[in-house]
């Protein structure tokens, strides 16, 4: 568990800034605000050392919740260097992990909850097919079940208690519509991943010693993003910090929302970080980028902030490049003008993201890098390998073992190990369990050595061999296994993209020299040294929707603010002459002081 040594020189390294320090040493409630580069992280994972080693007696720990599965395993690796890892004391995962596998697994059959006794996690397609089924039980023919799901979806997510006169009186069509699509899933044995949080939150509510039983076990609960986990988690955390008496450690940044589509809200956070019984501490240091890129992100915003630059000497360079003609021409600039100039500021090739707002534009930039022989990693629908998907990414982990990987240890066999743990058994299983996992794992990686298979071929057999196995275990249930069967069909000898060899697949990771093509939204959490943001175009964003209403404007807003603030030391806006954004303009003239 934690080391003292590794302990004190964390917080020597926040000794310079005061907010920090106070927030790593609360023993209350604690709402931190991170902006984007102010070592939310930093702050977070020392917090909960210190927490481990000063406040929690064994066999008590602590649990943190995050918005994603690739934001816990990034949670894992900063915390491993502070020698705190995942275990009984410690649970690191997503709200919908928590749910399944401290609150659902344990107690369910000890309470009315509604959950079938053998359950399993509905596919996509199977959720699909009850949307459709309830849809004309409750809506009859005509019009359109995936649109108004759509509708139905929002009110399931944000309104969690279903004995508020809300649930039913706020158009109680749609409330009949998400209730008989749970019925179809039960009569099956299936419940979906919105199910998760949302039983937990039910048994919760009417088990006051389920919450008694978690504080006993995790008498402090760290939230990571708060802003993106959404009504569900937030019902959680006011049943289990302000009623059961657990310590909450939330951080999170209300100009970092974009997920309203899936129930986030930024006025949740807002919310809590108002109380009176909690400590609200801002961070306003920057430790990402310069003076220039802080003043353009504000202005991209539409919103003042109290940021400083940690260096003031550092500014950074903030560039507009108008392009004469379409996605393509604009995407041709890139490849040719762009790219080169960057690199010859030394600026690694994988440390340039190209940003865009959707995958069409994704297109056009992954057809003109093919054009000019740039190799690409894509971070959006169209990639292979989702950078959201700790499945996905785990296989391609393996893929690059075997490829040769296996010689100098990139990635570590343990590493491969300890990645199949977590996406089986979390941090639950038995020592025979652990074992007889590594065993199956090394055989099949180690005869995978010999054979020089295709990658369809090696996914096929994959499947049969281990993970076929695996997606029975209880606790796998969190894990999305469809994304093997996509991984499957796309890379069938007769799909669109085609079969490729195991080494081509393997070389498809980031970090291998490839530049990063990703959407806005799935750029959130990362940064580069240079952000290319393309084809910010009028109608582009804000796009049509976003003009109909003040909220959905200020959620705009905010997806603009996430792709400026990722940016190091160079922001390129690239857009079609004449035709830029209302925003470009905004962010032009304040970093200039000239009218575009």
């Amino acid at each position: 568990m934690t080391d003292r040594r590794l302990l004190d020189l964390a917080l020597a390294d926040l000794a310079d800034n005061p907010e920090q320090m106070l927030a790593v040493q609360s023993l209350g409630h604690c709402v931190v605000l991170a902006g984007p580069g102010s070592g939310k992280t930093k702050t977070l994972t020392t917090a909960i050392a210190r927490t481990l080693l000063e406040d929690v007696i064994e066999p008590r720990g602590i649990a943190c919740i995050t918005y994603n599965n690739e934001c816990a395993l990034e949670l894992e690796s900063k915390l491993a260097l502070l020698d705190v890892h995942p275990s009984h004391r410690v649970f690191i995962g997503t709200v919908h992990s928590f749910a399944l596998s401290q609150v659902i697994v344990p107690y369910a059959r000890c309470v009315h909850a509604d959950v079938p006794p053998e359950f399993r996690i509905a596919t996509s397609a199977e959720c699909q097919a009850a949307v459709q089924v309830a849809y004309q039980r409750v809506i009859g023919e005509g019009g359109d079940p995936k649109s108004q799901w759509s509708f139905a979806e929002f009110k399931r997510r944000s309104q969690v208690d279903r004995t508020r006169p809300e649930w039913r009186g706020r158009n109680e069509e749609l409330a009949d519509f998400v209730e008989e699509y749970e019925r179809v899933l039960r009569a099956q044995s299936l419940i979906d991943f919105d199910d998760m949080p949302l039983i937990a939150c039910r048994m919760i509510s009417e088990n006051g010693w389920i919450s008694e039983a978690l504080a006993a076990r995790f008498p402090v609960l760290f939230v990571d993003e708060y802003q993106d986990l959404g009504y569900a988690l937030h019902e959680l955390v006011l049943k289990l910090c302000f009623e059961a008496n657990v310590r909450l450690f939330a951080v999170g940044d209300p100009d970092q929302s974009i997920y309203n589509f899936a129930g986030a809200h930024p006025k949740l956070l807002k919310d809590l970080a108002i109380r009176e019984d909690v400590l609200s501490v801002p961070l306003r240091l920057n430790y990402r980028c310069g003076t220039s890129i802080m003043n353009a992100s504000l202005a991209a915003l539409g919103e003042e902030r109290s940021y400083e630059p940690w260096d003031s000497a550092k500014t950074g360079s903030v560039l507009f490049k108008p392009v004469q003609g379409s996605l393509r021409a604009q995407a041709d600039f890139v490849m040719s003008s762009l790219i080169p100039e960057l690199c010859d500021a030394d600026v690694h090739l994988d440390e340039i993201g190209v940003l865009y707002r959707n995958a069409e534009h994704g297109d056009a930039v992954a057809a003109a890098a093919a054009a000019a022989g740039i190799p690409v990693v894509r971070s959006d629908k169209k990639a292979l390998i989702h950078r959201n998907s700790p499945l996905a990414r785990w296989i391609e982990s393996c893929a690059c073992w075997v490829a040769d990987g296996w010689k100098t240890a990139n990635p570590p066999f343990h590493r491969l190990v300890a990645g199949a743990m977590s996406l089986v058994y979390g941090a639950g299983s038995t020592d025979a369990e652990a074992k007889a996992l590594e065993h199956g794992l090394i055989e099949f990686l180690a005869a995978s050595r010999e054979q020089a298979s295709s990658v369809n071929a090696w996914l096929r057999a994959f499947k049969d061999a281990l993970l076929a196995g695996w997606m029975s275990v209880p606790t796998a249930a969190t894990t999305d296994w469809s994304v093997l069967d996509e991984l499957i069909d796309r890379t069938d000898p007769e799909s669109p993209e085609g079969d490729m060899s195991l080494a081509h697949f393997a070389g498809r990771t980031e970090g291998s020299g490839r530049l990063v093509l990703s959407t806005l939204h799935s750029a959130k959490g990362r940064e580069f040294d240079a952000v290319i943001m393309f084809a910010m175009n009028s109608g582009v964003i804000p796009n049509y929707w976003e003009t109909k209403k003040p909220e959905q404007m200020r959620e705009g807003r905010r997806v603009f603010y996430v792709g400026v603030t990722r940016a190091r030391k160079f922001l390129v806006l690239v857009f079609e002459k004449g035709k830029h954004s209302p925003w470009v303009k905004e962010l032009h003239d304040r970093v200039t002081g000239k009218q575009v």
